[in-house]
């Protein structure tokens, strides 16, 4: 499909008070889905390219070829990214920081990069980490496999060479997160658009809100 058709697609989704679509699917998933399909097919042009070029064998290499053994998705990527919302509450912002961690991983050493044969793989460990950076509460890890359709043991064993390739460096600052919001945009907008950093900023009063009466709730409890 067409880079322009992929952004028309996003467009048609409207983005409510709390961020949300009128479907209540994050506007961030369609924005997302959207530039990883394009990256995707950039990569796999690429790929073919030089696929007989001799690759280093060193450990980062290794720990990047963990996540190519696994198959090809089933579904659409939108449909796949929606199932972390639907069946995890992975809320917005948990999106953008794992595109954050995806982003770092092609400019480090493994030169990491998003294809077809590592989206299922990539995509669950990717979104499972930034959770649990953003998040206070989580699913467990065999929870997280069954939504990405991997087993607890595969993915434990993916998280820890994510790890690994990040140099554990999970942090993502304010300035930071902004900055790939405004990516997300510029990307996928083509001379206007939905706000995707405005979406996700309703998104983080209204977790935020939501937490806060969380807590007042459990301390009048605890009275």
């Amino acid at each position: 499909m067409a880079s322009t058709e992929l952004a028309l697609d996003i467009y048609a989704v409207p983005c409510g008070d709390d961020g949300t679509s009128a479907m209540s699917t994050p506007v961030v998933i369609s924005v997302l889905a959207s530039l990883l399909e394009r990256h995707i097919a950039r990569n796999e042009r690429d790929l073919a390219r030089r696929r007989e070029a001799p690759t280093d064998g060193g450990e980062a290499t290794r720990r990047a070829r963990a996540f190519d053994s696994g198959t090809v998705l089933d579904m659409s990527l939108r449909g796949f990214l929606e199932r972390f919302s639907r069946y995890a509450n992975v809320s917005p912002q948990v999106y953008v920081v794992a595109y954050s961690y995806l982003d770092r991983l092609r400019r480090g050493d493994a030169g990491v990069r998003v294809v077809a044969a590592n989206a299922q793989r990539l995509l669950t460990v990717a979104i499972l980490v930034a959770s649990k950076f953003v998040e206070d509460r989580n699913y467990k890890n065999s929870y997280f496999a069954a939504v990405g359709g991997l087993s607890a043991a595969e993915l434990s064993s993916l998280e820890l060479n994510f790890l690994f390739l990040m140099q554990f460096r999970l942090n993502v600052s304010v300035s930071v997160f902004q900055t790939y919001c405004r990516h997300l945009e510029r990307e996928v907008s083509y001379g206007g658009g939905y706000q995707v950093e405005r979406c996700l900023k309703k998104a983080l009063v209204n977790s935020g809100k939501a937490q806060a009466q969380q807590r007042h709730a459990a301390a009048a409890a605890a009275q």
